[in-house]
């Protein structure tokens, strides 16, 4: 059963990282590539995050948390917590950080308080820092003209 989930993990690694390559490429030369093909790599990628949570909620704690120690270390808590996930630590790292602001001083992960219950990165967490909301430039236009100085 082990090697079940070994293969089935390096599976998940190895499409994800084929659809980010793709999407990366097109994204790149934009000016080339049509649109259909890098929503199509995207839809992947957002697939293999989706098919990460059963992993992850069979590696997490009985109900998702943790509670800091003094000593801890994020990268420590994430091994503990999470081992053996198909996911790079920088982006577990953020994604813990980003979950979690009351924990640290910041939003820096070297700086965590102790004594503070920490809610583990799920999937949802995952997708929030890979991919950066779309942002409508209309209210980017409107809170631009907020800052600007009038001169009588």
């Amino acid at each position: 059963m082990q090697g079940f989930w070994q293969q089935r993990i390096q599976n998940l690694n190895s499409r994800a990282l084929a659809a980010f390559a793709i999407a990366f490429c097109l994204f790149s030369n934009s000016g080339q590539a049509a649109p259909e093909d890098a929503q199509r790599a995207l839809a992947r990628l957002m697939k293999d995050v989706q098919l990460l949570q059963p992993q992850m909620m069979k590696n997490q704690s009985k109900d998702g948390y943790y509670r800091t120690q003094p000593g801890d270390t994020v990268d420590m808590i994430l091994q503990r917590m999470l081992p053996n996930m198909p996911v790079k630590k920088a982006i577990l790292r953020q994604a813990l950080v980003q979950s979690n602001p009351h924990a640290f001083k910041r939003n820096n992960p070297n700086w965590m308080y102790a004594g503070k219950r920490l809610r583990l990165p799920g999937a949802d967490d995952i997708h929030n820092v890979v991919f950066v909301k779309k942002v409508n430039k209309v209210e980017l236009k409107a809170n631009e003209r907020k800052t600007w100085v009038s001169y009588p």
